[in-house]
């Protein structure tokens, strides 16, 4: 299976070439790397034409254009260049080496459109997230988030998937159509969930499939930003998405 990773840069470029190593230390070879410079206007742009490897694609934009227009671009490329499923991976994240392989298995299940990872906090003690859930209230939410790693749940379905650390079949993009940009970050992953379970697809938790995150590293950049998307974002994904029998 041909796989698009899809790591978005936003001044951060020394996160980035943390998380760009561990990727190309994958025990899973067969991938490609579209790495995006969001307008960062800071060092990034000549650092990461430091990297030197076949198997990454640098795109340069010259403005921020968000979470959700950054990863777009990346998708599309995948797309068009035929990649069987496309992975969109935090750039503030570091892989463990069988991660990709480890997400790669379940999806070659064909009832299963979408894998996300269990991530944990940058020491690995912490858990993350292990899925995404939606609440009755309308509250999205990270499954097992501050629960100790060795509580970590076993592999199965979940509601949704984080735009963090997961691998999606090309196929979901080119039928429910591509990330909303109105949104432009936090809980345009949470929308895509949605989208996706009321297309009939359905979304893994894999276990076995692991990072390590450095949690809002970039977001943190922008005082005030993440409480603004997040109290903007969350009844845009309810009146968007939920049922009206819901």
């Amino acid at each position: 299976m041909k796989i698009a990773i899809v790591v978005l840069n936003y001044k951060g470029w020394r996160d980035t070439n943390k998380c760009i190593a561990a990727l190309l230390d994958q025990t899973y070879k067969d991938f490609e790397i579209y790495l995006i410079d969001n307008g960062s206007g800071d060092d990034s742009v000549r650092e990461l034409k430091k990297l030197k490897d076949d198997r990454i694609h640098l795109h340069l934009e010259e403005k921020n254009t968000g979470f959700t227009g950054g990863v777009n671009i990346g998708i599309k490329w995948a797309i068009e260049n035929d990649f069987e499923a496309v992975a969109l991976l935090n750039n503030d994240a570091v892989a463990n080496p069988d991660w990709l392989e480890n997400l790669v298995e379940p999806l070659r299940n064909g009832g299963i459109a979408a894998v996300t990872s269990l991530m944990l906090d940058k020491t690995g003690k912490l858990i993350d997230d292990a899925g995404d859930i939606y609440s009755t209230w309308g509250i999205p939410s990270l499954r097992y988030e501050g629960e100790p790693a060795d509580h970590a749940p076993e592999s199965g379905f979940v509601f949704g998937a984080t735009g963090g650390a997961t691998l999606y079949r090309t196929e979901v993009f080119k039928n429910i159509g591509l990330f909303d940009e109105d949104f432009f970050a936090y809980n345009e992953d949470v929308d895509i969930d949605w989208r996706m379970q009321l297309a009939g697809y359905k979304i893994w938790y894999e276990k076995s499939a692991i990072v390590l995150h450095k949690h809002s590293a970039t977001s943190s950049k922008i005082p005030g930003f993440t409480i603004n998307q997040v109290f903007k974002n969350l009844p845009q994904v309810f009146w968007k998405n939920v049922p009206f029998p819901m």
